[in-house]
């Protein structure tokens, strides 16, 4: 199959003024591009099949975050939270979601800023400001949370609380991320794998996709299971997080007694599954490889299983992370 995603004959245009009734018909239009992505076979395990979505064919930041990004901006729209010029979508992101954010906000004519954790690369901030959002990073020790992570998260709530035109949606315990994969992600799933799927395999950043899934695939079979996926403590896995070092999202606390099982993942085991699935031909990021990992482990442990997981992006969304730690290995060095 070619991987690589073939150009969208559309263009996000800028929008130089506010104009509230034009916003409703942008965001059918965006809906319309984002998700329908396509599902492959990637190996056979034990008698089990092994099957991912690619979530790089979606159209903003050619990552699974295009699907939350738009679903939350029509909820603010719907629920009437747009009510001026003045007004600015500020959210926390490590990368694709504010790359996302900033590409529908200039087309849909919102002011978007988004706080990027220290941690996270020159890189990435320039990606996510040609978006056309306002980018800045959270300094080190912001607030007393467990990482750099929560202190950017923190930092929006600030942000929030201080500015009246501010509108913070706040991923991590927001509904509509979660109805993103509830009516889109996981009915393609079911739908696509011809209702046979036995467990889903996915990495937790916000908890938004695997909660989402989970909950519409085990409306349609309770049997299937809900493996939840967590990089090593201090790990290099771009917008996952280990919940013995960082708090754990809204989304996933509410949703636990839907998960059926936990997997924990090194960053090596993930880097070499990445080169892995390079060599086949999938051009994705590090997280991809971590769940690509995590999926055979259950294969291993279940014959004759069908098992679904994410590639949820490009490793353009995160080349020099991918550089410093696989390319010229100076994690190796540390």
């Amino acid at each position: 199959m070619d991987v690589f995603v073939q150009a969208e004959n559309w263009s996000l245009t800028s929008v130089n003024s506010f104009s509230p009734d034009s916003i409703g018909r942008k965001i059918h239009l965006l809906k319309q591009k984002i998700g329908k992505t396509p599902l492959v076979h990637i190996d056979n395990v034990n008698g089990s099949s092994i099957y991912a979505k690619l979530e790089y064919y979606n159209p903003l930041s050619r990552s699974v975050k295009d699907r939350a990004a738009v679903y939350m901006l029509e909820g603010a729209i719907n629920q009437g939270l747009v009510t001026s010029e003045k007004a600015t979508f500020v959210e926390a992101s490590s990368g694709n979601l504010g790359i996302a954010y900033g590409r529908a906000g200039i087309f849909l004519g919102l002011k978007t800023l988004i706080v990027i954790p220290s941690v996270i690369g020159k890189k990435t901030f320039e990606r996510i400001r040609e978006t056309g959002a306002t980018v800045e990073k959270t300094p080190d020790g912001y607030c007393p949370r467990r990482n750099e992570r929560d202190g950017a998260i923190a930092k929006v709530k600030d942000m929030y609380l201080d500015d009246p035109n501010k509108i913070w949606l706040d991923q991590y315990s927001n509904q509509d991320n979660l109805r993103a994969h509830m009516e889109g992600t996981g009915p393609e799933i079911w739908n696509q794998i011809h209702e046979k799927i036995t467990n889903i395999v996915l990495g937790v950043g916000t908890g938004g996709s695997l909660v989402g899934i989970t909950k519409y695939l085990k409306v349609e079979n309770p049997e299937v299971e809900s493996i939840a996926v967590q990089p090593q403590k201090n790990h290099h896995i771009q917008g996952l997080r280990n919940f013995q070092e960082s708090l754990e999202p809204e989304i996933l606390r509410k949703n636990r007694n839907l998960i059926d099982g936990w997997i924990e993942v090194s960053d090596e085991e993930s880097f070499e599954a990445t080169k892995y699935l390079w060599r086949k031909g999938y051009l994705v990021g590090t997280s991809s490889g971590l769940n690509y990992v995590a999926a055979r482990r259950i294969a291993k442990k279940n014959k004759d299983s069908i098992i679904v997981t994410l590639f949820p992006d490009t490793c353009f969304n995160s080349f020099k992370l991918i550089q410093d730690c696989i390319l010229n290995g100076s994690l190796d060095k540390k």
